[in-house]
């Protein structure tokens, strides 16, 4: 990769490439490199180390959670991070012609991304808001392999049949064990419990809508509607150039969030009225049900997030 030529007053911003047995660590005002063992004790050393560079950003890529110790321990010595897409630094390095790719060379990259990219650090979501999140991703894994399992009923063979419906029933328990931890772990938080009966004064969203928006997107209510839209992949996107005008796509986002808000919303057109008139007014004016669909989530995205900025329940009117 050719180095990148920096003054000696810019500020410092380091890259780490996440393994699960150790960190490929770049400095990018000095070239320094380093490895350090994915443990707790040594990712303690690194953060005392790092922390004498006054790095403006630490930048490393979302890699399954193996990259969870090292924001624990940037988060104890009060080191600004940020965990950033793989596939958006790996947009960037193809952009700049890196066809190659090693830890060293996926340091490197995360540390201009990290540089020319703008990104804001992010502090590390508490323990309870963590082992939330854990519990609808599992839920979410379980009702997938669910109906994995009721799709293979009908065309198994009959002497697998009941071992298949022996675990279906057996998945369904686990179901209402992990609904029931989550429902235990809102109560337990005034602001949590006070934010899903916000939620669920609304026609169509249910338990399993707000604990996911609770768990995977706090930013709801504190954004405005059009980067929360974006945020959560409801937004459309311009494809113009010249004189071509393209049709508006959505693309992106967080796709847990959007999945769960994609299936209240089909029984939000149902149910709630304000969705049901707008996606009826929709269908009618030509729209396809399909972005019907889609924009009718986006505007029960705003209706919630209005909601939570300002503190009132569901009005039939909103």
């Amino acid at each position: 990769m050719r180095k990148i030529e920096l003054n000696e007053n810019q500020k410092t911003f380091i890259g780490i490439d996440v393994s699960k047995d150790s960190l490929e660590v770049f400095v990018d005002t000095s070239s320094r490199r380093t490895v350090c063992p994915n443990q707790s004790r040594d990712l303690k050393r690194l953060a005392r180390d790092l922390k004498k560079l006054s790095p403006e950003l630490i930048v490393m890529e979302a890699t399954g959670g193996y990259e969870t110790q090292a924001a624990i321990a940037f988060t104890e010595a009060s080191l600004p991070f940020a965990i950033v897409f793989p596939r958006r630094v790996r947009q960037l390095a193809l952009g700049l012609g890196i066809i190659a790719k090693t830890d060293e060379i996926d340091a490197r990259v995360i540390a201009y991304y990290g540089r020319v990219a703008g990104i804001e650090p992010k502090p590390l979501e508490s323990n309870e808001l963590r082992e939330l999140a854990a519990l609808t991703t599992r839920r979410s894994q379980l009702v997938q392999m669910r109906l994995m399992e009721e799709n293979r009923v009908d065309t198994a063979h009959p002497s697998m049949r009941k071992t298949i419906k022996e675990h279906i029933s057996w998945l369904k328990r686990q179901i209402e064990k992990v609904n029931t931890d989550i429902d235990r772990c809102i109560e337990q938080s005034d602001a949590w419990s006070g934010t899903r009966d916000l939620l669920t004064s609304v026609p169509g969203v249910g338990s399993v809508l707000a604990s996911t928006l609770i768990s995977e997107l706090p930013e709801l209510g504190a954004l405005s509607h059009k980067k929360i839209a974006a945020l959560v992949g409801v937004a459309p996107f311009p494809r113009d150039t010249g004189k071509f005008s393209g049709k508006r796509f959505c693309k992106g986002g967080r796709n847990s969030v959007r999945r769960v808000l994609y299936m209240a919303v089909i029984s939000a057109t149902r149910f709630n009225p304000v969705i049901k008139t707008f996606y009826q007014r929709l269908c009618e004016n030509g729209k396809r049900k399909k972005v019907a669909l889609i924009a009718c989530a986006r505007k029960m995205l705003v209706i919630l997030n209005a909601m939570l900025r300002n503190n009132v329940p569901w009005l039939s009117e909103a």
